[in-house]
């Protein structure tokens, strides 16, 4: 027998409680008789106390047995036979790398599975799945017990969040379309209910966390070569932290910093001065509930200089920004862009041109034709800037009552961004960031670069080039997301931060397979190049409360009526049956005491 909702069995506790009205004495109320002989004995036993000798009439344990069969009927109890075909889920997200006792919650959980594998008739099969990246099953084939045990024994967590699963729903269509006996998901969520068929098993209690929630390595500036790196630490907990911050570079410790983290809040610290390596990491110098989310890493700019892909139908207007130190340039006609390798620029600009989608690499757009960010008002002459957003990297040293285009097109935003700069008519410069990639929109043409000819123009392109510069060196991959490779050859490989090694095929341009946090290393034509991949979703380190599992009503297959049977509705009956008892005959009872009592009197007299 098994319940489905022990939770109920609580109520128990409350059992006690029915003892107290048999142990409080009624108050005496003052009555006129004719004569006191009848209750001699009644005020020989009356007492000032409140509380009496307990007697406990048969009543009493009907109404016991009553609340004890409700209690029984809350729990819901089941027969159940051993199943045939079972699936088991593993949720295997970061989360699930928390420690507990020493323990993290995936081992806990792959301990409960090969538990789970006992209960299996002779001839049981198994279906395993994995929540991360999706939910999904392992292998084609169900599992005999014995292979089931030695694949949950081999089975690691990804450093990836866990995708968003309606479980009630999940659960039930796969019980219906499987003909699963039952469908067991182990996870650290909390559960609130539970169904025959599928049960949750839960895993782990709510504990407090810290987490690097950023990490970025970059140039001060495109003008200053000076490396500068900006860590971010949020405190997932109730209570004020001080911590300590290490920088790494390739392995070797270069400097740490001490941080005080308020409660609930997230805290930075820069560091600056430090030697050129091919990648770095940050860590926070402390033992936590989950140790995946106390490293970042983070790979310099591939390039000491912006390389800008610009693609326009006057060449020469983009081709000026040659003349800006740091900047390289490469100028094609708008049919060439889709035929054109993009992996090695840090910057496209699109000069009265538009793709067909938006770019994976930053961009800038002047004056483009129809596109999925923005529609262009109607032209008109000499606008005037009327505000614009500050304090804001684009809009720095800048007098803008000089900065007068002699032609223009305000915006009209088709999605949510900034508008950094705004005319009487709309806005003139309109930004969005998605996914770490920037887009900036303009109204107006910058092109060419002057320099000192044209000084509060020029400003605004310089302070435009540094904004993407600061976003190209900072880019990161999250885990979980396809890994730009460019265009692969024979003999080109791969090595993940576990070390192994991945041969990729000719042409392959990207590995998907991003599922641990770390270093991805490239080896190309006998060249190196370097990726840093991290954990992105913050959820997965807040363990504080995760969202609770809540499994609906019956969701078992055509076949699962063979495995369980239900008999709490009995209980219940049974219950009514006895409340109705009780109330029938308490009444009587009470009658019948007062009658014998009297007898007993009157025979004394």
């Amino acid at each position: 027998m098994e319940f489905l909702n022990p939770i109920a069995f609580y109520g128990l506790l409350a059992l006690p409680l029915l003892l107290v009205p048999y142990l409080i004495r009624r108050k005496p109320r003052r009555v006129i008789f004719s004569s006191l002989l009848l209750f001699t004995e009644i005020s020989s036993r009356s007492s000032g106390r409140p509380w009496g000798r307990l007697r406990l009439p048969p009543i009493f344990f009907l109404q016991l047995l009553l609340l004890t069969l409700l209690i029984l009927a809350l729990g819901e109890p089941v027969f159940s036979v051993r199943p045939n075909k079972i699936a088991i889920i593993l949720d295997n997200s970061a989360s699930m790398q928390a420690l507990e006792d020493g323990k993290t919650r995936f081992a806990l959980a792959k301990e409960k599975a090969r538990n789970l594998l006992a209960d299996l008739s002779v001839g049981g099969k198994v279906d395993l799945y994995l929540t991360a990246p999706r939910l999904e099953k392992i292998a084609g084939a169900p599992f005999a017990p014995s292979d089931a045990a030695g694949t949950i024994a081999s089975l690691e967590p990804y450093d990836l969040g866990e995708s968003p699963v309606d479980y009630n729903k999940s659960l039930g269509q796969l019980a219906a379309e499987q003909r699963y006996d039952r469908v067991y998901l182990l996870t650290d969520h909390p559960v609130r209910s539970q169904s025959g068929t599928a049960r949750v098993i839960s895993l782990g209690q709510p504990k407090d966390n810290l987490a690097l929630t950023s990490f970025q390595v970059r140039r001060s500036s495109l003008a200053n070569s000076r490396l500068e790196a900006a860590a971010e630490v949020t405190n997932f907990s109730a209570k004020d932290q001080r911590v300590r911050i290490l920088l790494r570079g390739s392995g070797a410790v270069l400097a740490s910093r001490e941080l005080a983290v308020a409660a609930g809040k997230s805290a930075s610290v820069v560091f600056e001065g430090f030697p050129l390596h091919p990648y770095y990491e940050a860590e926070i110098d402390v033992r936590d509930a989950l140790p995946l989310d106390n490293r970042r890493f983070a790979v310099p700019a591939k390039s000491r200089e912006l390389r800008i892909l610009g693609i326009s139908p006057r060449p020469q207007a983009v081709a000026s920004l040659r003349s800006v130190p740091g900047v390289s340039v490469d100028v094609i006609a708008p049919a060439d862009y889709e035929r054109t390798d993009r992996s090695g620029y840090n910057l496209e600009i699109f000069h009265f041109s538009t793709p067909a989608v938006l770019p994976r690499n930053p961009a800038l757009f002047v004056l483009p034709p129809d596109n999925s960010l923005v529609e262009l008002a109607r032209p008109i002459s000499r606008p005037v800037v009327s505000s614009w957003r500050e304090p804001h990297p684009l809009t720095r040293y800048i007098n803008f009552t000089l900065l007068r285009p002699s032609y223009a097109r305000p915006l009209r935003p088709k999605v949510a961004g900034e508008a950094i700069m705004e005319s009487p008519d709309g806005p003139l410069a309109f930004a969005v960031e998605s996914q770490g990639v920037r887009h900036l929109v303009l109204g107006f043409d910058p092109f060419p670069y002057l320099g000192r000819e044209n000084l509060p123009v020029s400003i605004f392109t310089l302070n435009l080039l540094d904004w993407f510069f600061e976003s190209a060196a900072g880019k990161e991959t999250p885990t979980g997301e396809l890994l730009s490779l460019g265009v692969t050859r024979q003999g080109d490989w791969l090595v993940t931060p576990k070390g192994e090694k991945i041969p990729l095929k000719p042409g392959q341009k990207n590995f998907p397979q991003t599922f641990t946090q770390g270093i991805y290393q490239l080896n190309r034509a006998g060249e190196r190049e370097l990726f840093a991949v991290n954990l992105q979703d913050t959820n997965e380190s807040d363990l504080r409360a995760l969202a609770p599992i809540e499994i609906r009503g019956e969701t078992g297959s055509p076949s699962s009526s063979s495995a369980f049977f239900s008999f709490w509705p009995y209980l219940l009956l049974a219950s009514l049956a006895l409340l109705l008892l009780e109330w029938f005959i308490n009444p009587r009872m009470a009658r019948l005491g007062l009658h014998s009592s009297s007898n007993r009197m009157l025979s004394r007299l």
